[in-house]
């Protein structure tokens, strides 16, 4: 009997120890470490936080949300949300608190980004809030706008486009018919009618007589090239030979300079004295010509003066 009471006491004390283990461990995951300061924030939407949801500071978990209570105002309805936070932390005013979320099937957590304020909030202030975005609402909205942009207006685009794209077929095509088509044929016609022409032009050119011509033109093109050929050989030569005489020249002159310049100061002096002179020998050179003329028209007169002739008297000594 007194075995048994032993074991029975044994194992009580063993489940005492399990429930206070079990208490302890529920206290550590709620997150209540010890005394707390409440902080309060507000948002307009607060899907997935609930009581005991946790409060990060910069990924450091330092508290929980205490309660989530509706406030109805004329804007609308907003949620306040209460945050027990790790007593004696310090949280500048200008801090935000971010709706966080760590993956798609992660919970929601509180995230307080830490702001630069010299100033601390004081227990019971509140601090700016901002929402985390839903990606599958996001995603919702987006697809909801694109069915609607395509059922509202891609698709009456589409149809209208459709329709005018039909009318302007049918216009072309009847265009093509009417219009286009037989200028086209007549184009055409004349096109290979002024082909033919040129075609038999060009056979009449191409004939075996002009074909003979051609290639006796284009030897004599070719002779002709040769010739030139020498002849640029020649004048390379000849060019040549007026350089060499031009040398030759330039080594006389050059050579001959003093005789050079008396031979034009003589010429100088020699049409000097033929200008000083050339009145007398222009009067003389007119009275012979006014007796030449006289002689002529004496021997015009009476050509027997050649033969026989009689001295005339000097007009000029009876004068």
């Amino acid at each position: 009997m007194r075995r048994d009471t032993i074991n029975y006491v044994v194992v009580g004390v063993f489940v005492v120890f399990l429930f206070t283990l079990f208490l302890f461990v529920l206290y550590q995951i709620t997150g209540r470490t010890g005394p707390t300061d409440s902080y309060f924030v507000t948002y307009g939407n607060v899907e997935g936080i609930k009581y005991g949801t946790p409060v990060l500071y910069e990924g450091y978990q330092i508290g929980q949300v205490e309660s989530v209570e509706p406030v109805r105002e004329s804007g609308g309805t907003q949620f306040r949300l209460t945050l027990a936070v790790r007593k004696g932390w310090q949280i500048p005013a200008d801090s935000i608190a971010q709706v966080v979320k760590s993956g798609l099937l992660s919970a929601v957590a509180i995230d307080i980004q830490e702001g630069s304020s010299n100033r601390p909030l004081s227990p019971g202030d509140s601090m700016r809030g901002q929402e985390a975005a839903d990606l599958f609402a996001a995603v919702s909205d987006v697809a909801s706008d694109i069915k609607s942009l395509s059922r509202d207006s891609i698709r009456p685009l589409l149809d209208n486009l459709n329709k005018q794209v039909d009318l302007i077929s049918l216009d072309v095509r009847s265009l093509t018919s009417d219009s286009i088509r037989p200028i086209l044929d007549n184009q055409v016609r004349e096109l290979l009618g002024k082909l033919n022409d040129s075609a038999e032009r060009l056979r009449v050119i191409l004939s075996e007589e002009n074909q003979q011509n051609i290639r006796i033109t284009l030897d004599n093109l070719e002779s002709a090239s040769a010739r030139a050929d020498e002849l640029l050989a020649n004048l390379h030569e000849t060019r040549a030979t007026l350089d060499g005489l031009l040398k030759d020249a330039d080594t006389v002159v050059a050579g001959n300079q003093e005789d050079i310049r008396a031979l034009v100061k003589d010429l100088k002096r020699s049409l000097y004295t033929v200008s000083q002179h050339i009145d007398a020998v222009a009067h003389h050179m007119e009275g012979s010509a006014r007796n030449m003329q006289e002689f002529t028209r004496a021997v015009r007169e009476n050509p027997g003066l050649l033969l026989r002739g009689s001295p005339q008297p000097d007009t000029g000594e009876h004068q």
